[in-house]
């Protein structure tokens, strides 16, 4: 069995009014920051009182929120360009996982000479990255503790997970009151993308105790977060929760790996800018299907998680209940349950496997699977 090595980056400052602290993180960094916002946010005014709050110690942003919905190469390339020519000391990311992408990768590249394009092909960034602070308005970011960050190709929109070096981040803010500018449909799609991540990284074949141990806990935390009278009753507000839960489903999957959905998710928004989170939740029930081959234990124990009877029932059975309680679920939040409801052909869906079936997240998922195999799950969630 390999040594467990257990080492955090970044810091981590979570709370209700967390965003109120932005400028004291900052400072330790820089005076000049450039602030990549997704333009949702505007209209809660929370990108002016970031602002604010920044100016207020005296440091300035240079906003950039000229943000698709699936920013390319070329967004980062535009980036790059601003925050050189304006020699800003930091980058930081406000909103979700488009926005934290890109300044994650940016902040890597700053100081780098070589085109973006040969960090698309895989080469290691060596120079010195700059200091990166990421405050996210959702809760399901696998990145955030990784040295891997999604970038989307512009030249043939194939996502690709570009290397960055170490300690990149250096503080990831947390504020659940972000959470509470988000529809109820949004917030509980992405409260199912945080526990896709959770359970991928719970049947991984990379897990570990620590990642297990983290991931229950995610899974435990944000399944009370979907019930707003259970989250009552633990005397906790349901956004703090889905903080709590998405947090430690972040950290968990870290020292494990995503899987499946999070790959296909990633090739789907790339390519047709599909939402991530729906296409996760429809996934959800499928990829525990397909690791319940491999890890029948892991799924055993997420039933007992979700409060599935076990009582006269052997582990195959208790499986399969999970999945149909996972599928009820689904069903009484209102959210899609296949691929075609998110208006994807099949004939979208066979680069989109070809292209999650290349990234190298797949080496860790329960058991192997080749393109096809891919495609076969993908065309069982259509």
């Amino acid at each position: 069995m390999a040594d467990f090595v257990f080492r955090i980056s970044p810091n981590v400052i979570l709370g209700p009014h967390t965003l109120a602290r932005l400028a004291q993180v900052a400072s330790s960094w820089g005076t000049k920051y450039l602030l990549i916002a997704d333009p949702f946010l505007k209209e809660f005014d929370l990108v002016e009182k970031a602002v604010a709050s920044l100016e207020e110690k005296g440091i300035s942003a240079i906003v950039f929120d000229d943000i698709p919905s699936a920013p390319t190469s070329e967004t980062l390339e535009q980036s790059l360009s601003l925050a050189r020519g304006a020699h800003v000391h930091g980058v930081i990311s406000l909103g979700g996982l488009k926005t934290a992408a890109l300044g994650r990768a940016l902040a890597s590249l700053y100081n780098e000479t070589h085109d973006v394009y040969d960090f698309l092909a895989g080469a290691q960034p060596f120079s010195g990255s700059l200091p990166f602070i990421e405050v996210p308005s959702t809760c399901r970011d696998p990145f955030v503790f990784m040295d891997r960050t999604p970038v989307v190709d512009a030249r043939n929109r194939q996502i690709r997970l570009m290397k960055i070096q170490n300690g990149v981040c250096k503080a990831v803010v947390i504020d659940p009151n972000l959470y509470m500018n988000m529809s109820p449909n949004t917030a509980v799609s992405m409260i199912f993308h945080a526990i896709v991540l959770a359970v991928e990284g719970y049947v991984s074949t990379r897990s570990n105790f620590f990642s297990e141990t983290m991931l229950g806990k995610a899974i435990e935390l944000l399944l009370l977060a979907l019930d707003p009278e259970q989250s009552k009753l633990v005397g906790t507000p349901s956004e703090m929760l889905v903080a709590q839960g998405g947090c430690m489903a972040s950290m968990g999957v870290a020292v494990s790996s995503p899987g499946v959905a999070t790959a296909i998710s990633l090739a789907c928004n790339a390519r047709y800018k599909t939402s991530s989170s729906l296409v996760c939740s429809v996934l959800l029930p499928y990829i525990m299907e397909d690791a319940a081959r491999a890890k029948v234990d892991k799924i055993v124990t997420i039933g007992k998680m979700l409060g599935v009877s076990g009582a006269g029932l052997n582990s195959s059975e208790i499986a399969r209940a999970a999945i149909d309680d996972i599928r009820r679920r689904l069903a009484l939040a209102g959210l899609p349950t296949r691929l075609k409801d998110l208006e994807l052909t099949i004939d979208q869906l066979v680069p989109v496997a070809e292209d999650a079936a290349a990234l190298d997240l797949m080496n860790y998922i329960p058991r192997a699977m080749s393109s096809d195999e891919l495609f076969d799950l993908v065309k069982q969630a259509y």
